[in-house]
């Protein structure tokens, strides 16, 4: 009996950032991620292609009907150097009925703007701090929210357009920080409240029975004074920065019982309220 057909669809950022500046990270870490996938199938027996998601998204669709796959394992997180964008490639699988891996378009579309997820875990008691979302063009600033904030884009990813900056302790601090991503990356602001602690990810698998994995920490007991403990772009991708270096993970993180037991279940309980679908984080 033939093993499924599985089709690795995947599409590469740009190599500037919305702002222009050179990305040497982007590609690299996407043909990592693309590389790894496609060694793990084929070393359970999988037989596969690989595509990638270009420009001309109707002769991508061609190329994935004439190849008559059992599966198509979805790494596809932009198009055209847009996070937002991320959703039609679902979309698309989903209009011409093939079946692929990750959340439908529409679960995805949704976490993608975080402020609508923030609203929506809200609405159903998940806790999160308090937060208000700034459109270009907005002078006045919300007194609510208490000093220190924290501003990201409202629309992307993998801690893209967060900096040291991002740390606001004044309104000056923070007026400058919004009006950059507004310029930047031509969407809102997500503001909301510094919560200080410890950083945990919380990865899940599975659908009705979904697993949650061992729970990772990022720890930054030894970051330098003066540095934000916050996990900026340059924590996450950039090696040789002081920030990679005293961002440590560790998997799994020394949790009592009792709080791993109550942050698996917010945990899932998110991932059931947003309908995610075979993995999140």
């Amino acid at each position: 009996m033939k093993r499924p057909f599985i089709l690795v669809l995947y599409s590469l950022p740009l190599p500037c950032f919305p702002d222009g500046t050179p990305d040497p990270i982007g590609r690299k870490s996407s043909l990592d991620r693309l590389q790894g996938v496609a060694r793990a199938l084929r070393a359970s027996g999988y037989r596969l292609q690989t595509l990638e998601f270009k420009d001309n998204w109707a002769a991508v669709l061609e190329k994935i009907s004439k190849f008559r796959t059992d599966l198509v394992f979805n790494l596809c997180e932009e198009f055209r150097g847009h996070s937002k964008l991320e959703m039609n490639i679902a979309a698309l699988l989903e209009m011409i009925e093939t079946p692929f891996t990750g959340s439908s378009s529409l679960a995805l579309g949704l976490s993608q703007d975080k402020g609508k997820t923030k609203s929506l875990l809200a609405n159903h008691g998940i806790p999160t701090p308090p937060y208000v979302v700034y459109g270009p063009g907005d002078r006045k600033f919300s007194p609510s929210l208490r000093y220190p904030l924290i501003a990201k884009p409202a629309y992307e990813d993998g801690s893209l357009g967060i900096d040291n900056d991002a740390f606001a302790a004044d309104e000056k601090v923070l007026r400058r920080k919004v009006k950059s991503i507004h310029r930047s990356y031509r969407q809102p602001a997500l503001v909301e409240e510094y919560i200080g602690g410890r950083e945990l990810n919380v990865s899940i698998l599975g659908n009705e029975k979904a697993e949650v994995l061992p729970i990772s920490e990022i720890d930054f007991s030894s970051m330098p004074a003066g540095l934000p403990k916050i996990c900026s772009y340059a924590a996450k991708w950039v090696e040789g920065s002081k920030e990679f270096a005293h961002t440590q993970p560790l998997c799994p993180a020394d949790l009592k019982p009792d709080i791993r037991k109550r942050v698996k279940a917010v945990a899932l309980q998110s991932y059931r309220i947003l309908d995610c679908r075979d993995y999140a984080r």
